[in-house]
């Protein structure tokens, strides 16, 4: 069984904000029981095919005390769910009359100490949907260190691309809205970023085609080398299709052709 010393290292405005989007309810939960989702996350996998485990000697949450999303309580009143849960806060208040806040430079600096004062934490997981961070993920790839990073819907392909692994709010949304009596057993043994359905797939590809100039037709071989990355074993059957190409016309809705020895695919 893979087994890794973990730093996980939250932007609590960052992924609260966009869970909120998706579920009031479950940004809530997230908020109000990290002890719930941090279970979860102990026992994730990416690309391995074992059974893992993952020991958070590192957790730190990076938190506006006066921030808010909408009508949601004010963030000051999670800060006592993490600290109960072992968490350091470090309170990041508004910089400007913007409401700017510094946690992603706080991040950026505490995660380059930790390399160099912690050399037994091998795997970074970065909580924060921003492709901001995308230099850091790629710092510590130099690092020989594992990165995870948490994936909105609209995460960049870069972001994700340089990554090791990602968590994706799918998944997410998945163990927070799951009843407790259904979380008393792992989860997919984690957070089933890799696993592979039709919404994922297709929601991937369009990020795909929304970050590439417009009319941009891609070569099949190369978002096949896409999907497997961030989907593991895909190939093995392409979702119950029989091809890749089957798979982009019908889940994807793409037009799909042969043209001078390459087979492309665009959005009409």
């Amino acid at each position: 069984m893979p087994k890794y010393v973990s730093g996980i290292f939250l932007d609590f405005d960052n992924v609260f904000s966009s869970l909120f989007k998706q579920s009031k309810e479950a940004a809530r939960e997230f908020a109000t029981d990290p002890a719930r989702w941090l279970g979860a996350f102990q026992g994730m996998q990416g690309s391995e095919n074992d059974e893992t485990s993952h020991n958070f000697v590192i957790r730190r949450c990076y938190m506006n005390p006066v921030g808010r999303v909408g009508n949601s309580e004010p963030f000051s009143n999670f800060r006592q769910s993490f600290v109960r849960d072992g968490w350091e806060v470090i309170d990041t208040p508004p910089l400007t009359n913007q409401g700017k806040t510094s946690a992603d430079t706080h991040i950026v600096m505490d995660v380059l100490d930790s390399v160099s004062h912690y050399p037994h934490v091998d795997e970074y997981v970065l909580m924060a949907a921003d492709a901001d961070y995308t230099p850091l993920v790629i710092r510590l790839r130099k690092h020989m260190k594992t990165t995870v990073v948490y994936a909105a819907m609209q995460t960049s392909m870069a972001y994700r691309a340089a990554c090791d692994s990602i968590i994706d709010e799918r998944s997410m949304l998945e163990i927070l809205e799951q009843k407790d009596e259904e979380t008393k057993t792992p989860v997919s043994t984690g957070v089933p970023s890799g696993q592979a359905t039709p919404d994922k797939v297709a929601d991937a590809v369009e990020r795909y085609f929304a970050e590439s100039e417009k009319g941009h037709r891609a070569n099949v071989a190369t978002l096949a080398h896409m999907l497997n990355k961030q989907f593991p074993g895909i190939s093995d059957g392409w979702i119950e299709h029989p091809s890749l190409s089957q798979l982009l016309k019908k889940i994807c809705k793409l037009r799909v052709e042969n043209i001078d020895g390459r087979t492309l695919a665009w959005e009409e």
